[in-house]
């Protein structure tokens, strides 16, 4: 449907084309009153499907900046508060329904992974950032206090792409190097503060990951953290 509001504009853009050209047709023959219709008219007309058009193409490339899909969704138990002990369930909203426990000492969680950002173009026709997630891991508050801390992660990874089974990842990235679509890959994370009951969600987006509060619980504790 939202590329109709490219595909109209520009057809409209056609068929004033087609009467600027009867336009100029007119004029070789002699014929003023009628020339001066299809330029003007057809001259107009063109101006303004070419202009509508580009209008739709920035409402498209907007939507598509704007884009997000889920990813996981990460939800917070307290085990031993006074040590800052917390298990973390990790689970994955893409499709693959998988569940993961993780626990983790600390003040926030940090869930990393990989990101695949695609050329302006490409976005255009429909290709979204793609991503694979690495790990969950804690973070502290402050660097003074996480120096000589124990560092708790958990992979999260999961299975490889079902394309591994058929071509090395090597080759595939070969071929995406090599198909100019790609623009470039980088390491994305979000982290979020560790409260007991708190839930959030984590979306990927064309630039990275983002993660936002999804009850009460984690939108107090961000906004005690939020500077």
């Amino acid at each position: 449907m939202g590329s109709m509001w490219v595909v109209v504009p520009l057809a409209v853009a056609g068929l004033g084309l087609v009467l600027f050209l009867a336009g100029f047709s007119h004029v070789v023959r002699g014929r003023v009153a009628q020339a001066g219709i299809g330029l003007g008219g057809g001259g107009a007309v063109t101006i303004a499907g070419l202009a509508a058009g580009l209008l739709g193409l920035n409402m498209q490339s907007y939507s598509r900046l704007t884009y997000e899909a889920p990813v996981a969704e990460i939800g917070v138990r307290a085990v031993e508060p006074a040590r800052k002990i917390y298990v973390v369930t990790v689970r994955r909203l893409d499709g693959s329904d998988r569940v993961q426990y993780c626990t983790l000492q600390g003040d926030q969680w940090l869930l990393a992974g990989r990101v695949q950002k695609w050329k302006p173009w490409a976005n255009e026709i429909g290709l979204n950032a793609t991503y694979t997630l690495d790990q969950i891991t804690n973070m502290y508050y402050s660097a003074e206090e996480a120096n000589g801390k124990p560092i708790t992660a958990c992979d999260i990874k999961g299975p490889p792409p079902e394309v591994n089974q058929y071509l090395p990842e090597s080759w595939v990235k070969w071929l995406i190097g090599h198909m100019l679509v790609q623009d470039r890959r980088f390491g994305s994370a979000n982290f979020m503060p560790l409260a007991d009951g708190a839930l959030y969600r984590v979306v990927i987006t064309q630039t990275g990951f983002n993660a936002e509060p999804a009850n009460d619980i984690a939108r107090r504790a961000n906004d005690l953290r939020a500077f």
